[in-house]
């Protein structure tokens, strides 16, 4: 209480945040954790991109695409054609969740339409279900996995 008194505060540092991204063009929604960390930001740019630590999936995001519990979601945002853009981090290998991936996608429906390891670093992994699309691309950075989704309806 004291602190919001004297103009401090996670409300009052949210503002500021948000204030200094509208200097450079950016509207922005910041949230703040207990401790007055980062918690989230939502770029308003009419696709609703959020980034931040462990975020939620965006509202429409289809149930039948696998997200495991186990990634940690570092940004999501919404693309044309119904889609989405996600982006995650695991400690998991790049074996362990491909496999992950590959078992459950299958489970929901959807076919395996390419796997492919361009180089030891990259795994691209890409499933079709009715007119939807999504892929999956594992780069190993050489201590987390990071894991990066697209979701879309295939334009008629």
């Amino acid at each position: 209480m004291l602190l919001a008194a004297c103009g401090g505060g996670n409300d009052a540092k949210e503002q500021k945040i948000e204030d200094y991204a509208a200097q450079h063009g950016v509207d922005a929604d910041v949230e703040l954790d207990a401790k007055g960390e980062v918690k989230s930001v939502t770029v308003n740019n009419g696709m609703g991109a959020m980034v931040g630590d462990n975020l939620d999936l965006p509202d429409g995001f289809p149930g039948d695409i696998h997200v495991s519990d186990n990634w940690s979601v570092m940004s999501t945002s919404r693309i044309p054609q119904s889609g989405f853009i996600v982006t995650a981090m695991t400690g998991a290998s790049v074996e362990d969740t491909a496999s992950e991936i590959r078992e459950k996608m299958i489970a929901n429906g959807w076919a395996v339409e390419n796997e492919d390891q361009p180089n030891e670093m990259m795994t691209q992994m890409g499933f079709t279900k009715d007119n939807r699309v999504a892929n999956f691309n594992l780069l190993n950075t050489g201590g987390r996995l990071n894991i990066q989704l697209s979701t879309m309806t295939r334009p008629r």
